[in-house]
């Protein structure tokens, strides 16, 4: 009996982590708890001198499962080390499930002094120290090119160009005067078209998959919201690409790929405002 209840609760978490990493620790279940406040757990910042560096300790003692995140990455573990972002205030959050399958959440406070230990530099290429604004670039900011081109080749548009064609195409106003801005809590996405209007989704990044080696350098994948004028333009309703190749990234410019379905590829260049 007890046996099948471990089975259960192990599969009801698994449930709750959807698409997350394997749960790494399952020990103490039995003991129901039944409010947020009732949880053991300590956050401790790992010190250099008398700075509180980038990485930090949690762990839990309560009967629960544990799920961290600081908005950008999660640990499934009641005992770990986290990597945190950037300096300045952070807030980890925590999402426990107690024995009998209840969800409690509570956040922690904590302060990065200092970026002692690496991340990825593209979370601040993406959102610099939090969030971070992107538009198109002067000239040359969209239009199509070859298969091994670095940027718009054939048909090449500047901002105001754009403006022009997504009128055309009854498409929101996504060129001259539009943005983009990336939000490092939650990994948010807005974009921001010249009328104001707003739609927001999350994106996330791989820099291991690369489609050609020399030509891209990862890739970017959007959900729920895409890239000023980010359209299959000569398809057929003019779909929107959701998952675009990486071909330049830096502190102050972003240059995105994507193949459109009669074998066009299309380029977006931008630059951080």
């Amino acid at each position: 009996m007890n046996k099948l209840f471990y089975i259960a609760l192990t599969f009801l978490f698994v449930t709750f982590l959807s698409g997350c990493d394997p749960i790494t620790d399952i020990q103490g279940v039995g003991t129901v708890i039944t409010s947020a406040d009732q949880l053991q757990v300590t956050i401790t910042p790992v010190m250099d001198n008398a700075l509180k560096t980038n990485k930090v300790k949690v762990h839990c003692t309560s009967p629960v499962l544990c799920q961290w995140t600081d908005g950008v990455k999660k640990y499934n573990s009641n005992d770990t080390v986290m990597t945190l972002f950037i300096t300045g205030s952070i807030t980890i959050k925590l999402n426990a499930m107690a024995a009998d399958g209840t969800i409690l959440t509570k956040d922690f406070v904590t302060t990065v002094d200092e970026m002692k230990f690496p991340v990825e530099p593209q979370y601040g290429y993406f959102c610099g120290t939090g969030v971070k604004t992107w538009t198109w670039a002067d000239s040359g900011s969209f239009g199509n090119g070859g298969a091994t081109d670095v940027k718009p080749a054939w048909w090449i548009l500047s901002p105001a160009d754009i403006t022009g064609q997504c009128t055309g195409k009854s498409l929101p106003a996504e060129g001259a005067g539009a943005t983009l801005k990336f939000t490092l809590n939650g990994l948010m996405l807005d974009k921001i078209t010249a009328d104001g209007t707003v739609t927001s989704g999350v994106f996330s990044f791989d820099m291991k998959n690369i489609k050609t080696v020399g030509w891209s350098i990862g890739k970017l994948t959007l959900t729920n919201t895409n890239i000023l004028f980010g359209y299959d333009i000569n398809a057929a309703g003019n779909p929107p690409f959701s998952v675009y190749d990486i071909i330049a990234l830096d502190a102050n410019k972003m240059i995105l790929s994507a193949l459109g379905k009669d074998g066009t590829n299309w380029y977006w260049v931008f630059k951080a405002k």
